[in-house]
């Protein structure tokens, strides 16, 4: 007799394999794209591990904000900018926080959420999120900004020297973004989140602008961004506001929260009005 060797099948084995991987406790992540497997296993955290993470995300923060200090400061030295009330150093510091760090932050706790754009979250997407988190507050990335962010501005106020203006905006936004976080169900923290993302966004073009003085794109860039996170500032603002209880949070955060991005709107307008009457060059 001859023995007839079959040729294998490839669609049975695709087909064994596949379901392999599905059967796995971990198949539909291992096929996932890396983004989607993060955003889906950190969303998953119970409220005490996702705390535990998020300092942990805040730690490892510090180590490396520390480093990068001792590298720009021998690059760029501590003379202080004019304008800006801060050194050379911390304002290429700041624009990677501002324009990196604190949007990468934000863009991971919208992945986490699932839905919608990530890089521009909706009051309402926002507010939704909170009802969530108001019944369980789990969510590593949303600890992690808000360790990262309060670490931000400690780091300035201890290792940065600055001008008095600068220091008291930093006491003001610290004492807020750490009783929000840590007053017990206080409604609103995705808000405050995209908030103070969105408004270091528009700093951020401010330090880019002081560290590129002579470009006219990142003037540009400075002017609209600046303009425009003040303008949405003020609306997740009112957006937050009306989640709260007590006529006191109205009367005292409202004037400050709103007067702090007039002074901010106020160095756009300077900045224009310095443009148009500087001589041109020879």
């Amino acid at each position: 007799t001859t023995t007839v060797r079959r040729a294998p099948d490839r669609r049975a084995h695709t087909a064994w394999s596949r379901r392999m991987k599905e059967s796995s406790s971990f198949g539909n992540l291992w096929q996932a794209p890396t983004a989607r497997r993060l955003a889906h296993a950190t969303s998953q955290t119970s409220p005490a591990d996702s705390h535990a993470l998020g300092r942990l995300i805040g730690a490892a923060w510090v180590v490396v904000a520390y480093a990068a200090r001792g590298v720009l400061r021998g690059y760029l030295g501590d003379s202080m900018q004019s304008g800006g009330g801060v050194p050379f150093w911390r304002c290429a510091f700041g624009v990677g926080m501002q324009l990196g760090v604190l949007p990468a932050l934000l863009a991971a706790l919208c992945a986490s959420k699932g839905g919608g754009s990530p890089l521009f979250p909706t009051p309402r997407r926002l507010e939704r999120w909170n009802e969530a988190w108001l019944r369980t507050p789990s969510g590593v990335w949303e600890w992690a900004f808000g360790y990262v962010f309060g670490l931000f501005f400690t780091f300035d106020l201890l290792l940065v020297p600055m001008k008095t203006n600068v220091l008291a905006h930093h006491v003001v936004c610290l004492a807020f973004h750490g009783w929000v976080f840590f007053s017990p169900q206080r409604p609103g923290l995705q808000l405050v989140i995209a908030g103070e993302a969105v408004l270091e966004f528009g700093t951020g073009g401010s330090n880019l602008s002081m560290l590129l003085p002579g470009s006219d794109a990142v003037r540009a860039f400075f002017l609209l961004a600046m303009s425009a996170s003040n303008t949405y500032g003020a609306v997740l603002t009112v957006r937050w506001l009306r989640l709260q209880r007590g006529r006191w949070v109205w009367l005292t955060l409202l004037p400050t929260i709103l007067g702090i991005l007039a002074l901010r709107q106020l160095h756009v307008v300077n900045e224009v009005y310095k443009r148009a009457h500087s001589p041109a060059p020879p």
